[in-house]
């Protein structure tokens, strides 16, 4: 029986050409079904970040000057600053760069769905207390008491922007450390120094 070399290294190729299509299939899809899982929630969060940016501006520019002007200039930096922490964590698995958190030298890893159903309920109570609170203040039509109310109202939303922000560092594992308020109510406790008699004073 006469082999034909010339069928045998078209078969050859045929094989070779298939393995290599199924490998670079694979490879391609694994990387963007990766990349496109990773971004999709974070693209969420940053559409409802950037309509609450929207609608902060908005409100911002309602009011001149003042003390109630800065405490939502201050919530929109604290939205900012979640967008953009977002957009860094988006970009970090768009160009597939492992970016390694660490609070204390323990790695920082996503909250568990428990976490988050727990970070939403408080959100949710900030959410109710800050809505009662313009209901308040829309009661009045301007004053003291108007503007005290409107305070209140804005201190509460603070408050929301605060939890969202700890919703958002929790759920993408961006670690947020934050002030031990235990410690500092004890040191508060304590006298601030030695007690000495009168006499021992000077």
């Amino acid at each position: 029986m006469i082999c034909d070399p010339g069928a045998n290294v078209q078969k050859f190729l045929i094989a070779v050409l298939t393995i290599v299509s199924v490998v670079l299939s694979a490879t391609l899809g694994v990387v963007l079904q990766e990349t496109q899982v990773s971004t999709i929630e974070i693209d969420r969060d940053r559409a409802a970040l950037a309509a609450q940016i929207s609608a902060t501006q908005t409100e911002s520019e309602k009011y001149g000057p003042g003390l109630l002007k800065s405490l939502i200039e201050v919530r929109l930096a604290i939205a900012r600053n979640t967008l953009a922490m977002l957009d860094q964590k988006r970009v970090s698995y768009i160009r597939r760069i492992a970016l390694d958190y660490r609070l204390d030298g323990r790695p920082v890893h996503g909250a568990s769905d428990q976490e988050l159903n727990m970070i939403i309920e408080e959100i949710s109570q900030a959410e109710k207390k800050a809505a009662a609170s313009k209901l308040e203040a829309a009661r009045y039509s301007g004053g003291l008491v108007q503007a005290m109310s409107l305070l209140k109202a804005e201190t509460d939303e603070l408050s929301v922007s605060q939890l969202r922000l700890k919703f958002y560092s929790a759920k993408h594992g961006i670690p947020m450390p934050l002030p031990n308020l235990r410690e500092n109510s004890n040191k508060l406790a304590q006298p601030p120094g030695k007690v000495v008699k009168d006499r021992d004073a000077l």
